[in-house]
């Protein structure tokens, strides 16, 4: 569950961040109708449906510190996708998405993307 919150926080973030960039049709209205159509597209059955998807495909795989190869293609594939620059590699399996001028103000955003090894011991009565 926190993944998830985690995980649209960022996509929340990174829409607005894409949102005031200067090619931006909203850069003239006001914060809070940027705001509502963020909120609406964050909403959208298609982001939801992107955010399932991705979260699922991490779990399918869960990689232990710098060991997170697949991880790291998966998050490079989706930042393609949307179009967004990266840097990669960073310490070994990281990735660094940029967005917008990397002048101020900026924000920067860091997320762990490796699994906790777990021992799963079952009793049986």
């Amino acid at each position: 569950m926190a993944l998830n919150k985690l995980l649209s926080l960022t996509f929340q973030l990174l829409l607005f961040l894409l949102s005031v960039s200067s090619e931006s049709p909203w850069i003239a209205e006001d914060t809070s109708q940027i705001q509502t159509k963020l909120l609406e597209f964050a909403k959208s059955p298609e982001v939801f449906d992107w955010m399932v998807k991705i979260r699922r495909k991490i779990h399918e795989n869960p990689e232990l510190g710098y060991e997170e190869l697949e991880t790291s293609k998966l998050i490079r594939s989706e930042l393609e996708l949307i179009g967004i620059k990266y840097r990669y590699p960073v310490a070994i399996t990281g990735v660094i998405g940029y967005i917008g001028t990397g002048e101020p103000p900026f924000v920067a955003l860091r997320a762990d993307m490796d699994a906790l090894p777990i021992q799963v011991y079952y009793q049986f009565t």
